[in-house]
């Protein structure tokens, strides 16, 4: 496969890694401390460049002060939510940790069904974790959970849902419609169709695209759109203009790599 946004996604590992602390974890700038989100969306940002097409000469990454910080920060969470347990259980895995089977309290176990969010993060989990999916919530549950409906984050979400259980909650090419029409003419999505594009949803869009396995007919408009984001400083912003972050880093390092995978296999 062609690395064709190689300097690109250098240089959003460039801009992720100066925000990394030598004590371990990312801050949301060089000054700042550093989080677990930020952590995540660093983390991410290098792990799918790697993948792609290998990291820029002199980058490292210390993964056992970012262990530390990791297993530090679990010790003294207090206000844990399910999409916090999941960048956690990603970013340990990454690191090596192997023993995570139980990074679930039983009270996390037990809510696992209560709300569409909770559901979507605890999948996430049982893939990294090779826990069995399709044994999380009976289909009944599912109906009553999961709906296609609200802003394009929440639509995604159910895309992923209905494919990692394969329970048929809706119709995936109305789905597709739904998802297409949230494009707007500059090339990115919006949250609702007919809304301003930003970077996430572009991002979201192009997962849901792939689970429903399709693509963008016109696909350069969107990677114009993404390109647009990038700041001079490296990292992206959420839609052009803007101030760059990790998290819309991360949103613009995998929808170039997304688009290139797709335009790869268009030309296959």
């Amino acid at each position: 496969m062609t690395s064709r946004f190689a300097k690109n996604l250098h240089e959003a590992v460039f801009f992720a890694v100066k925000r990394q602390k030598r004590e371990g974890g990312f801050g949301a700038t060089p000054r700042l401390p550093a989080t677990l989100e930020d952590t995540f969306h660093a983390l991410r940002i290098v792990d799918a460049v790697e993948q792609y097409c290998g990291l820029p000469n002199g980058v490292s990454i210390n993964k056992k002060t970012h262990t530390k910080f990791l297993t530090d920060f679990l010790k003294n969470w207090n206000s844990r939510t399910a999409k916090g347990v999941y960048h956690l259980t990603w970013c340990l895995k990454w690191c090596g940790v192997t023993n995570l089977d139980k990074i679930l309290t039983e009270k996390e176990r037990n809510e696992v069904c209560k709300t569409q969010e909770n559901l979507y993060y605890f999948l996430k989990i049982a893939r990294l974790l090779n826990w069995h999916e399709h044994e999380t919530c009976d289909r009944e549950k599912l109906f009553n959970i999961v709906s296609f409906k609200g802003i394009l984050f929440r639509r995604w979400t159910a895309i992923f849902i209905n494919a990692a259980t394969e329970a048929g909650l809706f119709d995936m090419n109305k789905a597709y419609n739904w998802i297409l029409a949230c494009r707007n003419y500059d090339g990115g999505f919006g949250f609702l169709p007919g809304s301003t594009s930003y970077l996430e949803n572009s991002h979201y869009a192009l997962m849901a695209l792939k689970i429903l396995g399709k693509g963008l007919d016109e696909p350069e408009e969107t990677t114009n759109f993404v390109l647009g984001c990038q700041t001079g400083a490296g990292g992206f912003s959420r839609r052009a203009g803007a101030a760059p972050f990790l998290d819309a880093t991360w949103h613009g390092s995998a929808s170039l790599i997304a688009l290139a995978k797709q335009e790869s296999k268009m030309h296959s």
